[in-house]
């Protein structure tokens, strides 16, 4: 295999999970048409699912008499792939350490850049509660959402993760006779910059160096100090 060493920091399903936290507590209001007071107030209900399992459940019981979990309006979401994104490489050989004790690091390359797609879908019943909810999720992406993120706790170290809003879709529902229940739905696709991290290796932590500094009237004028580090191996240094 590619390393002997096993590593698994389970990194899909912290970005699905950070996904999901960002939409998760969106609250409907009702409002009495008349008096402006405040009649009804839900949270809307968010899933893990494809888009495709709603519309059936919804031309299978277009009435809603089936059960409080489809109720509308409501969201799902799912993950639906990623890319390797070369416009964030770094430079390979770059790492991050964190000290385990006092002889020996938690030392790891810095991660490879990918770009997972989400899609985020809202099902409602009228196009006013569709607007409610994607109303308060639009000013946020202008046009990103950054999250930090300790994605490897074993080394410690904090990561900027950006969201990115690519678009917004509407669809209504018009088949059926006019007898028909019709409802609206939003799609909103998403982009997580993330990174994917490899094994972590333990060196030991430089604490000692020895070297002889001493001066030489031989060197030429304006270097006064030469630095041994090797045998055979000088470096002239100018104060």
């Amino acid at each position: 295999m590619l390393s002997d060493d096993y590593f698994y920091y389970s990194l899909t399903r912290k970005y699905v999970i950070l996904f999901g936290n960002l939409f998760n507590n969106i609250t409907i209001v009702k409002k009495n048409s008349d008096t402006g007071a405040e009649i009804e107030r839900f949270k809307v209900p968010l899933t893990y699912a494809q888009k495709e399992k709603y519309f059936i459940r919804l031309k299978s019981d277009p009435d809603l008499q089936r059960g409080i979990q489809t109720i509308l309006p409501r969201m799902s979401f799912e993950f639906t792939g990623l890319s390797y994104d070369s416009s964030r490489k770094q430079n390979s050989l770059l790492r991050t350490a964190k000290a385990n004790n006092a002889s020996r690091v938690a030392s790891q390359y810095m991660g490879v850049p990918y770009d997972l797609k989400f899609e985020l879908n809202l099902y409602a019943r009228n196009i006013d509660d569709g607007n409610h909810v994607v109303e308060q999720i639009l000013p946020y992406f202008n046009p990103d959402y950054t999250v930090t993120m300790n994605a490897v706790p074993a080394v410690g170290f904090l990561k900027d993760v950006p969201i990115v809003l690519d678009s917004v879709t509407t669809n209504v529902e018009h088949e059926g006779n006019f007898d028909s229940v019709r409802y609206v739905s939003w799609t909103l696709n998403f982009t997580i910059k993330a990174y994917y991290y490899g094994p972590i290796s333990q060196p030991k932590i430089i604490r000692k160096a020895i070297t002889n500094i001493y001066n030489d009237s031989a060197l030429q004028a304006g270097y006064i100090v030469r630095i041994n580090t090797a045998s055979g191996n000088n470096g002239v240094f100018k104060l």
